[in-house]
This record gives C-alpha cells, sequence and structure tokens, in this order.
C-alpha cells in the first residue's frame, strides 16, 4: 500500500489503474490455461490491483471500491463443456471460477457477470465459431442491462 499511498509505481501500472477507474466495465479476455487465467494476467491483477487503489480492509466486497463498476470473464477452454460437470474428470467450472470470480473481481467489489465461455473452440467447425462469435456479439449489446451474479453476503464487522 505504501507504493500506491506514496505514488510510487511505475507508470505502466498506473496506466492500468487509469484505466480501470475510467472503464464501466472490465471484461477479462484469455484461454484457460491449468485450469485458471493465464500466469501474465495473474501478474497483471497482482501488480494492478493493489491494496488502496483496488480493496481496502474497509472497502471489500459489496463495499468495495469499484462497486459501481461490472467484470467478467470471458475465456476460450480446450475441453468441451461437457467434461465441466461435478461427475467429470475436470469438475464444475463454478468451482475453478471461483477463487478469480469471488476471489478477486468480488472482493474489489466488481459486480461480476456470468462468465462468457467459449469450449473448445478450435474442436469446432467455422461455421460453429462464427455462430458463437454471433452470439457474443449480441451479448456484447446488452452487457450494461445484465444482472450480477449473487455472491454471499459479507458483514465486514466480523473479519
Amino acid at each position: 500500500m505504501l507504493a500506491w499511498q506514496d505514488g510510487r509505481l511505475a507508470s505502466d501500472i498506473l496506466e492500468e489503474q487509469k484505466k480501470l477507474k475510467e472503464a464501466d466495465i472490465v471484461i477479462f479476455q484469455f484461454p484457460m490455461y491449468w485450469f485458471s487465467v493465464p500466469a501474465i494476467m495473474k501478474g497483471w491483477m497482482d501488480r494492478v490491483l493493489t491494496l488502496g487503489f483496488a480493496y481496502t480492509l474497509e472497502k471489500r466486497y459489496s463495499e468495495g471500491i469499484f462497486r459501481e463498476k461490472k467484470a467478467m470473464l470471458s475465456f476460450t477452454t480446450g475441453s468441451h463443456e461437457t467434461m465441466f460437470n461435478s461427475s467429470e474428470i475436470i469438475g464444475d467450472m463454478n468451482v475453478t471460477l471461483w477463487p478469480v470470480q469471488n476471489g478477486v473481481l468480488n472482493y474489489c467489489g466488481f459486480q461480476v457477470l456470468a462468465p462468457q465461455i467459449f469450449w473448445a473452440p478450435t474442436h469446432l467447425s467455422a461455421e460453429a465459431r462464427g455462430s458463437l462469435l454471433e452470439g457474443w456479439r449480441t451479448r456484447l449489446q446488452g452487457l450494461f442491462s445484465e444482472a450480477p451474479l449473487a455472491f454471499p453476503p459479507v458483514d465486514l464487522s466480523q473479519s
């Protein structure tokens, strides 16, 4: 927090923080890698979502600094959707996404929208991929009116 308070963050981090301040919706676009975001995106989150800028002990979750902003994950997988459920080897996608959606985005106060998941696009025909993109285009047009995901309420006085 001292670096952020003292204005000693690197210029590239300050530029990214400025972009976040100006954004209404933040979409994290990535290929799922080892059941999470790629290392470069995790590094971005670690460097940009700093204590004091993105959260404080008093300003977290529903009281978070970014409570007026929406965020969502949009990503591709290498496996088909049928592999991502509690009875399959990969497991429930909601469990996989919990650390990022709740532990990062919700923690910083973002209203987290349902993820946009492109299941195994490399296994699809060009026509099927085109349909996916058309569906994404349609969703983007209504993103501002989407209701966020529900997370358990947090009483910060108890933490």
